[in-house]
Protein backbone atom coordinates (compact mmCIF):
# COMPACT_ATOMS: atom_id res chain seq x y z
CA UNK A 1 0.00 0.00 0.00
CA UNK A 2 1.10 3.70 -1.27
CA UNK A 3 2.51 5.64 2.18
CA UNK A 4 2.19 9.12 1.17
CA UNK A 5 3.30 11.68 3.64
CA UNK A 6 0.92 13.49 6.00
CA UNK A 7 2.04 17.39 4.73
CA UNK A 8 1.07 16.06 1.45
CA UNK A 9 -2.91 16.14 2.67
CA UNK A 10 -2.05 19.22 4.64
CA UNK A 11 -0.49 20.98 1.69
CA UNK A 12 -3.55 20.08 -0.74
CA UNK A 13 -5.99 20.99 1.51
CA UNK A 14 -4.40 24.27 2.77
CA UNK A 15 -4.07 25.47 -0.86
CA UNK A 16 -7.71 24.29 -1.46
CA UNK A 17 -8.84 26.19 1.38
CA UNK A 18 -6.73 29.86 -0.45
CA UNK A 19 -8.39 28.61 -3.96
CA UNK A 20 -11.78 28.90 -2.72
CA UNK A 21 -10.74 32.58 -1.26
CA UNK A 22 -9.40 33.47 -4.24
CA UNK A 23 -11.48 32.11 -6.66
CA UNK A 24 -14.32 32.18 -5.44
CA UNK A 25 -15.11 34.20 -1.95
CA UNK A 26 -13.03 37.73 -3.18
CA UNK A 27 -14.46 37.45 -6.91
CA UNK A 28 -18.28 37.21 -5.39
CA UNK A 29 -17.86 39.54 -2.54
CA UNK A 30 -16.05 41.98 -5.15
CA UNK A 31 -19.25 41.41 -7.82
CA UNK A 32 -21.95 42.23 -5.04
CA UNK A 33 -20.28 45.56 -4.09
CA UNK A 34 -19.80 46.60 -8.09
CA UNK A 35 -23.01 45.22 -9.56
CA UNK A 36 -25.20 47.53 -9.71
CA UNK A 37 -28.50 45.10 -10.36
CA UNK A 38 -27.33 43.06 -7.31
CA UNK A 39 -27.33 45.81 -5.16
CA UNK A 40 -30.44 47.30 -6.08
CA UNK A 41 -32.13 43.70 -6.52
CA UNK A 42 -33.45 44.78 -9.84
CA UNK A 43 -32.15 43.03 -13.05
CA UNK A 44 -32.25 43.75 -16.29
CA UNK A 45 -31.84 40.53 -17.96
CA UNK A 46 -33.15 36.67 -17.06
CA UNK A 47 -29.15 35.97 -16.41
CA UNK A 48 -28.25 36.32 -12.64
CA UNK A 49 -24.47 38.56 -12.58
CA UNK A 50 -21.63 36.17 -12.21
CA UNK A 51 -18.16 36.56 -11.99
CA UNK A 52 -15.77 35.25 -14.55
CA UNK A 53 -11.71 34.36 -13.69
CA UNK A 54 -10.56 35.04 -17.05
CA UNK A 55 -7.16 36.59 -19.13
CA UNK A 56 -7.75 38.94 -20.79
CA UNK A 57 -10.73 39.93 -19.05
CA UNK A 58 -13.55 40.25 -20.64
CA UNK A 59 -12.83 36.92 -23.02
CA UNK A 60 -12.86 37.52 -26.39
CA UNK A 61 -15.04 34.28 -27.65
CA UNK A 62 -18.29 35.40 -27.93
CA UNK A 63 -21.19 34.78 -29.91
CA UNK A 64 -20.19 32.09 -31.32
CA UNK A 65 -20.82 28.52 -32.26
CA UNK A 66 -18.17 26.97 -30.12
CA UNK A 67 -17.25 23.15 -31.01
CA UNK A 68 -14.88 21.21 -28.89
CA UNK A 69 -13.34 18.52 -30.38
CA UNK A 70 -12.50 15.94 -27.86
CA UNK A 71 -11.15 11.96 -28.37
CA UNK A 72 -13.27 10.30 -25.96
CA UNK A 73 -16.14 10.21 -23.54
CA UNK A 74 -14.70 12.17 -20.41
CA UNK A 75 -12.23 14.16 -22.37
CA UNK A 76 -14.70 16.98 -21.79
CA UNK A 77 -14.35 16.86 -17.86
CA UNK A 78 -11.17 15.96 -17.45
CA UNK A 79 -9.18 18.17 -19.67
CA UNK A 80 -11.51 21.34 -21.23
CA UNK A 81 -14.29 21.99 -17.95
CA UNK A 82 -12.96 25.59 -17.00
CA UNK A 83 -13.39 26.83 -20.48
CA UNK A 84 -16.20 25.16 -21.51
CA UNK A 85 -18.24 25.69 -17.93
CA UNK A 86 -16.91 29.53 -18.25
CA UNK A 87 -18.15 29.58 -22.08
CA UNK A 88 -21.27 28.30 -21.76
CA UNK A 89 -22.10 31.48 -19.36
CA UNK A 90 -25.17 33.06 -20.77
CA UNK A 91 -23.49 36.24 -20.90
CA UNK A 92 -21.31 35.17 -23.62
CA UNK A 93 -24.16 34.19 -25.84
CA UNK A 94 -22.48 31.37 -27.53
CA UNK A 95 -23.96 28.50 -28.19
CA UNK A 96 -21.50 24.95 -27.30
CA UNK A 97 -20.73 21.44 -28.95
CA UNK A 98 -19.14 18.16 -28.16
CA UNK A 99 -17.87 16.54 -31.05
CA UNK A 100 -16.08 12.80 -29.81
CA UNK A 101 -14.33 11.47 -32.35
CA UNK A 102 -14.61 7.40 -30.03
CA UNK A 103 -17.53 5.69 -28.25
CA UNK A 104 -14.35 4.73 -25.82
CA UNK A 105 -15.08 1.28 -26.49
CA UNK A 106 -10.37 0.42 -26.07
CA UNK A 107 -11.08 -1.87 -23.35
CA UNK A 108 -14.21 -3.94 -24.88
CA UNK A 109 -16.60 -3.23 -27.49
CA UNK A 110 -19.28 -3.41 -24.71
CA UNK A 111 -18.11 -0.67 -23.46
CA UNK A 112 -19.18 1.81 -26.61
CA UNK A 113 -22.75 2.08 -25.82
CA UNK A 114 -22.56 2.69 -22.04
CA UNK A 115 -19.78 5.79 -22.54
CA UNK A 116 -21.64 7.03 -24.91
CA UNK A 117 -24.63 7.43 -22.77
CA UNK A 118 -22.17 8.65 -19.97
CA UNK A 119 -21.04 11.20 -22.30
CA UNK A 120 -24.63 12.81 -23.04
CA UNK A 121 -25.12 12.49 -18.93
CA UNK A 122 -22.21 14.13 -18.84
CA UNK A 123 -23.39 16.68 -20.80
CA UNK A 124 -26.84 17.52 -19.42
CA UNK A 125 -24.60 17.99 -16.06
CA UNK A 126 -22.47 20.65 -17.85
CA UNK A 127 -25.54 22.60 -19.35
CA UNK A 128 -24.82 21.24 -22.95
CA UNK A 129 -28.28 19.52 -24.50
CA UNK A 130 -27.90 16.32 -26.37
CA UNK A 131 -29.03 17.88 -29.24
CA UNK A 132 -25.38 19.61 -29.24
CA UNK A 133 -23.18 16.08 -28.76
CA UNK A 134 -21.91 14.11 -31.94
CA UNK A 135 -20.31 10.92 -31.15
CA UNK A 136 -18.65 9.29 -34.75
CA UNK A 137 -18.30 5.93 -34.48
CA UNK A 138 -16.01 4.96 -37.03
CA UNK A 139 -12.47 5.97 -35.16
CA UNK A 140 -11.29 3.17 -33.27
CA UNK A 141 -9.76 3.97 -29.82
CA UNK A 142 -6.77 3.36 -28.70
CA UNK A 143 -3.26 4.02 -27.72
CA UNK A 144 -1.53 3.03 -30.20
CA UNK A 145 -3.79 4.12 -33.02
CA UNK A 146 -3.72 7.46 -34.88
CA UNK A 147 -6.68 8.82 -36.97
CA UNK A 148 -5.69 9.86 -40.49
CA UNK A 149 -5.45 13.99 -40.52
CA UNK A 150 -7.95 14.30 -43.72
CA UNK A 151 -10.48 11.81 -42.70
CA UNK A 152 -11.12 14.16 -39.12
CA UNK A 153 -10.95 17.04 -41.68
CA UNK A 154 -13.45 15.57 -43.87
CA UNK A 155 -15.35 14.58 -40.65
CA UNK A 156 -15.33 18.02 -39.28
CA UNK A 157 -16.67 19.30 -42.79
CA UNK A 158 -19.49 17.69 -43.09
CA UNK A 159 -20.53 18.39 -39.25
CA UNK A 160 -20.09 22.19 -39.02
CA UNK A 161 -21.54 24.50 -41.31
CA UNK A 162 -21.15 27.81 -39.24
CA UNK A 163 -20.43 30.95 -40.49
CA UNK A 164 -18.95 32.04 -37.33
CA UNK A 165 -17.59 28.96 -35.26
CA UNK A 166 -14.80 28.57 -33.09
CA UNK A 167 -12.95 25.03 -32.68
CA UNK A 168 -11.51 23.95 -29.48
CA UNK A 169 -9.17 20.96 -29.40
CA UNK A 170 -6.02 19.35 -27.95
CA UNK A 171 -2.20 21.10 -29.00
CA UNK A 172 0.55 19.10 -30.90
CA UNK A 173 1.44 17.17 -27.59
CA UNK A 174 -1.73 15.75 -27.01
CA UNK A 175 -1.54 16.53 -23.00
CA UNK A 176 -0.22 12.97 -22.16
CA UNK A 177 1.00 12.07 -26.00
CA UNK A 178 -2.32 10.17 -26.50
CA UNK A 179 -2.00 9.59 -30.39
CA UNK A 180 -5.70 10.09 -30.43
CA UNK A 181 -5.42 13.57 -29.07
CA UNK A 182 -2.48 14.31 -31.25
CA UNK A 183 -4.59 12.88 -34.49
CA UNK A 184 -7.52 15.53 -33.56
CA UNK A 185 -4.54 18.48 -33.38
CA UNK A 186 -3.53 17.70 -36.94
CA UNK A 187 -6.86 17.35 -38.41
CA UNK A 188 -8.70 20.10 -37.08
CA UNK A 189 -5.74 22.27 -38.14
CA UNK A 190 -6.53 20.77 -41.74
CA UNK A 191 -9.85 21.35 -41.24
CA UNK A 192 -9.26 25.08 -40.05
CA UNK A 193 -6.91 25.73 -42.76
CA UNK A 194 -8.40 24.50 -45.96
CA UNK A 195 -12.39 24.87 -45.28
CA UNK A 196 -13.06 27.23 -42.04
CA UNK A 197 -11.08 29.50 -42.48
CA UNK A 198 -11.81 30.17 -45.75
CA UNK A 199 -15.56 30.67 -45.12
CA UNK A 200 -14.97 33.42 -42.52
CA UNK A 201 -11.95 35.52 -40.86
CA UNK A 202 -14.03 35.53 -37.60
CA UNK A 203 -13.48 31.46 -37.49
CA UNK A 204 -11.05 30.36 -34.66
CA UNK A 205 -9.29 27.64 -33.81
CA UNK A 206 -7.57 27.21 -30.69
CA UNK A 207 -5.70 24.06 -28.82
CA UNK A 208 -5.15 23.22 -25.32
CA UNK A 209 -1.91 23.83 -24.15
CA UNK A 210 -0.41 20.84 -22.68
CA UNK A 211 0.93 21.19 -18.92
CA UNK A 212 4.30 19.45 -17.74
CA UNK A 213 4.30 16.60 -15.17
CA UNK A 214 4.88 19.12 -12.39
CA UNK A 215 2.12 21.82 -13.31
CA UNK A 216 -0.61 18.99 -14.65
CA UNK A 217 -0.65 18.00 -10.83
CA UNK A 218 -0.28 21.24 -8.98
CA UNK A 219 -4.07 21.20 -8.64
CA UNK A 220 -4.51 25.07 -7.03
CA UNK A 221 -1.20 25.66 -6.22
CA UNK A 222 -0.15 27.69 -9.19
CA UNK A 223 -3.71 29.15 -9.58
CA UNK A 224 -3.24 30.68 -6.04
CA UNK A 225 0.45 32.58 -7.52
CA UNK A 226 -1.56 33.80 -10.37
CA UNK A 227 -4.86 34.17 -8.80
CA UNK A 228 -3.20 36.26 -6.16
CA UNK A 229 -1.02 38.56 -8.73
CA UNK A 230 -4.06 39.17 -10.85
CA UNK A 231 -5.71 40.53 -7.69
CA UNK A 232 -2.89 43.07 -6.80
CA UNK A 233 -2.75 43.99 -10.28
CA UNK A 234 -6.55 44.79 -10.53
CA UNK A 235 -7.19 46.23 -7.36
CA UNK A 236 -3.89 47.90 -6.18
CA UNK A 237 -0.75 47.97 -8.60
CA UNK A 238 -3.19 48.85 -11.57
CA UNK A 239 -4.86 51.79 -10.25
CA UNK A 240 -2.14 52.92 -7.88
CA UNK A 241 0.83 52.53 -10.50
CA UNK A 242 -1.01 51.56 -14.10
CA UNK A 243 0.40 48.91 -14.37
CA UNK A 244 -0.82 45.55 -15.94
CA UNK A 245 0.95 42.69 -13.96
CA UNK A 246 0.73 39.06 -16.04
CA UNK A 247 2.40 35.89 -14.25
CA UNK A 248 2.15 32.51 -16.46
CA UNK A 249 4.44 29.74 -14.89
CA UNK A 250 5.88 26.58 -16.96
CA UNK A 251 5.06 28.36 -20.12
CA UNK A 252 6.49 29.85 -23.16
CA UNK A 253 3.34 31.58 -24.25
CA UNK A 254 3.61 34.98 -22.12
CA UNK A 255 7.19 35.26 -23.57
CA UNK A 256 6.52 34.24 -27.10
CA UNK A 257 3.32 36.60 -27.44
CA UNK A 258 1.05 33.99 -28.87
CA UNK A 259 -2.49 35.23 -28.64
CA UNK A 260 -4.50 33.04 -25.59
CA UNK A 261 -6.66 33.00 -22.74
CA UNK A 262 -6.42 31.75 -19.36
CA UNK A 263 -9.17 30.42 -17.93
CA UNK A 264 -9.61 29.75 -14.38
CA UNK A 265 -12.53 27.57 -12.39
CA UNK A 266 -14.40 28.34 -8.94
CA UNK A 267 -15.76 26.87 -6.56
CA UNK A 268 -19.32 26.15 -7.85
CA UNK A 269 -17.44 25.50 -11.57
CA UNK A 270 -15.30 22.52 -9.62
CA UNK A 271 -18.66 21.14 -8.18
CA UNK A 272 -19.94 20.63 -11.09
CA UNK A 273 -17.14 19.50 -13.30
CA UNK A 274 -17.01 16.71 -10.27
CA UNK A 275 -20.62 16.01 -11.04
CA UNK A 276 -19.91 15.80 -14.53
CA UNK A 277 -17.42 13.45 -13.80
CA UNK A 278 -18.10 11.63 -10.60
CA UNK A 279 -21.83 10.68 -11.46
CA UNK A 280 -22.24 10.98 -15.32
CA UNK A 281 -19.08 9.15 -16.09
CA UNK A 282 -19.32 6.37 -13.33
CA UNK A 283 -17.50 3.38 -15.17
CA UNK A 284 -14.13 5.78 -15.16
CA UNK A 285 -14.29 6.01 -12.06
CA UNK A 286 -11.63 3.98 -11.14
CA UNK A 287 -8.95 3.97 -7.87
CA UNK A 288 -6.82 5.75 -9.52
CA UNK A 289 -9.39 8.89 -11.59
CA UNK A 290 -9.99 10.01 -8.20
CA UNK A 291 -5.97 10.90 -7.80
CA UNK A 292 -6.50 12.64 -11.02
CA UNK A 293 -9.94 14.33 -9.52
CA UNK A 294 -7.64 15.44 -6.55
CA UNK A 295 -4.18 16.49 -8.11
CA UNK A 296 -5.16 17.54 -11.67
CA UNK A 297 -4.86 21.29 -12.43
CA UNK A 298 -6.84 20.72 -15.46
CA UNK A 299 -10.12 20.67 -13.61
CA UNK A 300 -9.49 24.21 -12.32
CA UNK A 301 -7.51 25.81 -15.31
CA UNK A 302 -7.63 25.84 -19.07
CA UNK A 303 -4.74 27.84 -21.35
CA UNK A 304 -6.00 28.07 -24.79
CA UNK A 305 -3.20 29.05 -28.07
CA UNK A 306 -5.08 30.72 -30.65
CA UNK A 307 -3.87 28.80 -33.87
CA UNK A 308 -2.80 31.89 -35.81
Amino acid sequence: MINIPKFIFKLVGFSFIVWVILSTAVPQLSLKYESKEIQSNRFQTTAYPYSSLTSPSPQPITNSNVYYIIGHPDDEVMFFAPSLLELSKKKHNNRVHLICFSKGDAVDPSFGGIRSEELKRSARILGIPESSVTILEKYADGMNVQWDTVDISASLNKIIKDSQATLITFDEQGVSNHPNHISLYHGARDFYANALRRRSAQNKLYVLRTLNFWEKYSFTLLSNVELFVDLISKYFLNNLLKLNVNVSFFNQVSREKVPSIRFYSDLNMLSVSYAAMAYGHFSQMVWFRYGWLLFSRYLTYNLLIQVI
